[in-house]
């Protein structure tokens, strides 16, 4: 099963996304990476926050994501980013990227920080998704586990309870809108 890399990123200031180097740095990510990996990179952008920048990706195992983090063309990308751009964090989710919705225009991404040792996976996915039939839904753990906690991805807000449940220090949401870089 493919794993989802699920990174994030954040425009050093005053760059921003339709500055054309910034558009040609992320139409190279896209290319280079998806050659060597063989999967399509989508681009979401966090419009609370205009400097976010999340590449969500497939790989076919986390080893092969390694390979590519050290190969010369990558570190040609780290470099030509060094200036304008700092990486926030990146995971390897248990999530099959095959299954992942390309083609969405916006994504809810709920970060649980809640403790989860004891709890199934079917429990927490239930506990997340309350409208489960309306659009796509997907969760997964760091396969590393680097980070503790679940990511939760859902096409509609519909599908995660009311933003202000008393739970604030246990779930992040972000809204996710799509950018196209060409």
């Amino acid at each position: 099963m493919p794993i989802t890399e699920f990174a994030s990123l954040s425009l050093i200031p005053p760059n921003t996304l339709s500055d054309p180097h910034v558009v040609d740095f992320f139409s190279k990510v896209s290319s280079w990476q998806s050659s060597s990996s063989g999967y399509s990179l989508t681009f979401f952008t966090n419009p609370a926050e205009s400097a976010e920048i999340h590449l969500i990706t497939g790989w076919d195992d986390v080893r092969a994501h390694e390979e590519w983090i050290a190969s010369s063309r990558n570190q040609e990308l780290l470099q030509i980013a060094e200036g304008f751009l700092n990486i926030i964090g990146m995971v390897h989710l248990d999530l099959d990227f095959n299954e992942f919705p390309v083609g969405a225009e916006s994504l809810v991404c709920v970060k649980s920080t809640a403790a989860t040792k004891g709890v199934s996976e079917e429990a927490k996915s239930k506990s997340m998704a309350s409208i489960p039939e309306y659009g796509w839904t997907g969760h997964g753990k760091d396969v590393q586990e680097i980070s503790t906690g679940v990511y939760y991805f859902a096409e509609s807000d519909a599908h995660f309870g009311p933003e202000d449940d008393g739970k604030e220090d246990m779930h992040v949401r972000t809204r996710l809108k799509r950018v196209k870089f060409t």
